[in-house]
């Protein structure tokens, strides 16, 4: 992906965000960007900085962002390309000015590029601060440029550097201050993908029978996503993963998921029938336009001979997600496979204004709100009334202690998972008749 860059560099301790600081402007060759000019002001008041900071043996704390995504718009906007893209640098620029003290230190590099000198900050307080200025920034640049917000976000590192890092006698020390902080954000970068391509590699599809307790039959199927060769590699990623990469690498997970069950069709449907598979799909995946592009093209793949047996379930919804959006969002994915299933985590407060239109089914996950409790006979009362009033099926999953399945069962679902019903397997069970492996032999009221 072709990337347009906003560098931003971050340092110690704490401040507050008013005014601003000296400037400089770099005045390197092209293919050194990121290189400040020998005698520049901002470097004579960055040595300043190190010599005190060596004073006191501290380390420096620097980061980096850049805003990404832009090659995708850059050939739709034409000719307004030049023009906007400096606007956006402006907007930018000036977003940075703002949130800075006077203590600080800002260089710019080039047009797109800044070094950012926070004099006070630990690295607690520059990593928010980063995130901060970062989250800010886009949202000024998309208020302003809304042609920038189908598909740029912006990526962020921050370091801690060692002053012994940055002795020597090549370049500034600006020079070797910027090429130390790139090093290590293309150390880190490795590390992220060789993380994100083991997390990958290592997760695995279970298959999680939904039991109709009425029927005592099962006749759908839920991916499981299981994560436990994995989960210490997951930690690791989440540790230095920025919000980005790991969206990306959810929607990543996504698809795989989908290709997955559709193997699994695919081996198992000629051989036998085969129950339908509810296959999740996370909300941040269809909320980013990129990956919901990339989802929704897969989606659009799936052979029609498997059509009858794959449904959706969109998971992760935040509890206070923008309901227009998410109507928008059902809508379109409805476009492609109808009879999606949403999943209602907590006492989500979009129902009220939610569109029942392109939905089959709500499920919820027993370990969350009152069904932690066995006591609990009623779950979610709410998402039961929304469910009759508009007749959709009923899904409750993780029944992993007998007391939560018979919550569930008590509490009217059409469906319910988890290992007091079944454990989760390699193939999707076929249509058939389940007793439960430690359920009692009751009957819903």
């Amino acid at each position: 992906m072709t990337v347009f860059s906003i560098i931003k560099t971050f340092f110690t301790k704490e401040t507050s965000p008013p005014p601003v600081p000296v400037e400089s402007r770099y005045t390197g060759p092209p293919g050194a960007r990121a290189a400040p000019s020998r005698h520049s002001l901002g470097d004579d008041r960055l040595a300043d900085l190190i010599a005190r900071q060596q004073a006191s043996s501290q380390s420096v704390m620097a980061g980096s962002f850049e805003l990404v995504g832009l090659d995708e718009i850059k050939e739709a906007l034409g000719a307004r390309w030049t023009d906007l893209a400096a606007r956006a640098s402006q907007v930018a620029e000036q977003g940075i000015r703002q949130r800075l003290s006077d203590s600080d230190i800002l260089q710019v590099l080039s047009d797109t590029e800044f070094s950012i000198c926070f004099a006070k900050l630990d690295r607690k307080a520059a990593v928010e601060r980063a995130k901060q200025i970062s989250r800010e920034i886009k949202q000024e640049i998309f208020a302003e440029l809304p042609e920038f917000s189908s598909s740029v976000t912006v990526k962020q590192y921050v370091a801690e550097i060692e002053l012994k890092n940055l002795a020597g006698d090549t370049g500034s020390l600006a020079d070797r201050l910027v090429l130390t902080l790139r090093r290590m954000r293309l150390e880190a970068d490795r590390a992220i993908l060789n993380y994100r391509r083991l997390l990958l590699k290592d997760f695995q599809v279970l298959f999680a029978p939904l039991w109709d307790p009425g029927r005592s039959i099962v006749d759908l199927n839920r991916c499981v996503l299981d994560l436990s060769l994995g989960f210490t590699t997951l930690s690791q990623f989440q540790a230095i993963a920025d919000p980005d990469q790991m969206v990306d690498t959810l929607s990543d997970m996504d698809c795989l998921a989908l290709t997955r069950a559709l193997e699994v069709l695919h081996r198992s449907g000629k051989a036998s029938k085969v129950a339908a598979i509810l296959v999740p799909v996370g909300y941040q995946t269809l909320a980013r336009s990129s990956t919901r592009r990339e989802y929704l093209k897969l989606l659009s793949s799936v052979p029609d001979v498997y059509s009858p047996f794959v449904k959706l379930e969109v998971t992760n919804v935040p509890s206070r997600a923008n309901v227009d959006q998410l109507n928008t969002l059902l809508f379109t994915v409805s476009a492609i496979r109808r009879d999606l299933t949403l999943q209602v985590n907590g006492n989500a407060q979009y129902l009220s204004g939610l569109d029942p239109t392109p939905l089959w089914g709500l499920s919820c996950h027993l370990s969350a709100g009152q069904a932690r409790d066995p006591a609990h006979r009623t779950v979610a009362p709410e998402f039961m009334a929304f469910a009759r009033t508009n007749g959709l099926r009923t899904m409750a999953h993780g029944a992993n202690t007998i007391g939560l399945a018979m919550s569930a069962v008590d509490s009217g679902f059409n469906y319910v998972s988890g290992t007091a019903i079944h454990l989760s397997q390699d193939m999707p069970r076929a249509p058939s008749r389940l007793h439960p492996l430690t359920f009692p032999k009751r009957i819903s009221g």
